[in-house]
């Protein structure tokens, strides 16, 4: 079994954050898990800068892209015994056993995922970290998707990814690929509530 779990920029500033995710790993059924950290305040500067001084939007994008990267590092420094790893090739050699992995997509981002099928990531703010560990779990065959987050939907919002679209829990590019997803929980890591979207 193969589960995606994102962890939410929003998280990062969270003192105990090591500590939530190892318990929250412990308490899952069994699986290969591979985590991708979101960009967090890195990202949100770079969006600053596109406000600011008009910066491309495809620069922009793969800036946030590589930030994903310097987020596993810190992932990785604060959880040292998961291995971190950039490389697809390596991360589908290790999905194949119990365990748990770091992922830095940048790479796979530039030369992989463009080539496969289905809804193809623009180069755009539609796209955010969640979409891309979205990608990753369609490219993986995964059994399951995970958002961990500070929060959940709103009452009401609905437990459709569209819905939870349109009122900006997730991104646009994420809700396109609904019918391509496994089955996809919302956490909030903060209070471990739970939601299940379909």
């Amino acid at each position: 079994m193969i589960r995606v779990v994102k962890i939410g920029g929003s998280l990062l500033d969270l003192p105990d954050l090591p500590h939530r995710l190892r318990e929250w790993l412990a308490a899952q059924p069994s699986a290969h898990n591979v985590l991708i950290a979101g960009g967090g305040p890195l990202v949100e500067q770079v969006r600053q800068w596109n406000r600011a001084c008009g910066l491309d939007e495809t620069a922009a994008h793969w800036m946030c892209v590589d930030l994903l990267t310097v987020t596993a590092h810190l992932l990785h420094a604060w959880l040292p015994e998961i291995p971190l790893v950039e490389s697809d090739g390596l991360l589908c050699q290790r999905v194949g056993s119990e365990g748990v992995t770091i992922f830095g997509p940048a790479p796979w981002m530039r030369h992989a995922e463009p080539g496969l099928p289905g809804v193809w990531l623009p180069t755009s703010w539609d796209t955010t970290s969640d979409s891309i560990a979205g990608r990753l779990a369609v490219a993986l065959r995964a059994d399951e998707f995970v958002l961990l987050k500070s929060d959940l939907p709103k009452r009401g919002a609905g437990r459709e990814l569209s819905a939870l679209a349109a009122v900006g829990y997730i991104d646009p590019i994420l809700a396109l690929m609904a019918p391509e997803l496994p089955p996809t929980r919302l956490v909030n890591l903060r209070t471990n509530q739970v939601r299940q979207a379909r």
